[in-house]
């Protein structure tokens, strides 16, 4: 074990080796048994879910054709449309979001693969499948290389299914994830607690930093567990919509953190949107998925936004927080 603290600073002991910590891992077909374990722990360990051989060529196509881009791509710590940032070992280190939605043009090889390999992958299909107990809707996709660390939070704050934590995510590792290398974490059983809604008080476009606090804070008071498993390459980590998470700071100068993350809702259900807006969203069906591609750059206006929001980000952020506000007060 080695000792870590989260982005805001909670202790976590995070285990090198598989045998070191607590979580129960399942094969893709124990489907009972990964139902039971995740209703009981928000979280769930699959092991051996996608093929080695479909992570390294996705591991290839990111090398080869995403790295490569000037182009501006949304990103997943901020949403907002941006160059690459390497570091020095040069590694991205602001994850791209939406995977299915890239420019076909420029990157059509991997958005095309990282879709139908991954993101609608039949045994991750199959599990979301058991635990919707419907079939599956994917709403959001994103990529890690580096990791610059996420912050504790519930994902519904940002997004769910229009019944409130009905949403589920996987987090997809495309190579081994060493310890100190940008592990995800969850605190187990943190489903359970429902905490503010998205509102005026703790809103996104002006108070981020009050709804992060009271989630640290809620996990300093209950002393909630905080787990950081190890995951090989080709392994699955399903989590609810409620269950506290985040992901640590990569410490390692040589190691990085590929992997991919997956939000599915039950097919039957709407989107929401930082619980203020549902939304019926437009889907393509893909290996017997209903696959969201928000802001989807095949579109012609979609790409006249990118080119706008990319051009004058301080006009289009101001109008997209003034938006947000007057949802949030709509909502309160």
């Amino acid at each position: 074990m080695i000792e870590l603290t989260t982005p805001r600073g909670l202790p976590v002991s995070v285990p090198e080796t598989v045998s070191e910590g607590p979580t129960i891992r399942f094969k893709p077909n124990q489907l009972t048994d990964i139902l039971e374990y995740y209703e009981n722990n928000g979280y769930v360990v699959v092991s051996n879910v996608i093929d080695m051989d479909i992570c390294k060529e996705l591991r290839r196509l990111w090398d080869s054709d995403v790295k490569s881009t000037q182009q501006y791509i949304y990103r997943q710590a901020t949403a907002k449309a941006e160059r690459h940032d390497f570091n020095e070992n040069g590694w991205v280190m602001n994850p791209i979001l939406n995977l299915q939605s890239l420019d076909p043009k420029t990157l059509g090889r991997f958005r095309d693969f990282a879709t139908s390999k991954i993101l609608t992958n039949n045994q991750i299909k199959d599990i979301f499948a058991k635990i919707f107990d419907d079939d599956v809707k994917v709403v959001q996709s994103m990529y890690f290389e580096g990791n610059s660390a996420t912050w504790e939070h519930q994902d519904s704050y940002y997004l769910d299914s229009e019944v409130i934590g009905r949403m589920a995510a996987a987090w997809i590792a495309i190579e081994p994830i060493e310890a100190s290398a940008g592990r995800f974490f969850i605190c187990p059983q943190s489903h359970r607690l429902h905490l503010d809604a998205h509102g005026i008080s703790n809103n996104i476009a002006d108070n981020h930093e009050v709804y992060i606090e009271s989630i640290v804070r809620k996990v300093r008071e209950l002393e909630l567990e905080i787990r950081a498993p190890r995951l090989e390459i080709g392994d699955v980590l399903f989590w609810n919509a409620w269950t506290i998470h985040g992901s640590l700071d990569s410490q390692h100068p040589n190691k990085s953190r590929s992997s991919v993350t997956c939000h599915a809702i039950p097919a039957s259900q709407r989107f929401l949107q930082l619980q203020l807006r549902t939304l019926d969203v437009k889907t393509d069906d893909i290996n017997g998925v209903k696959v969201y591609r928000p802001k989807d750059l095949a579109l012609v206006k979609n790409r006249a936004v990118l080119w706008v929001e990319s051009h004058f980000p301080k006009q289009f952020y101001w109008m997209k927080r003034t938006a947000i506000r007057r949802l949030a007060r709509q909502a309160g």
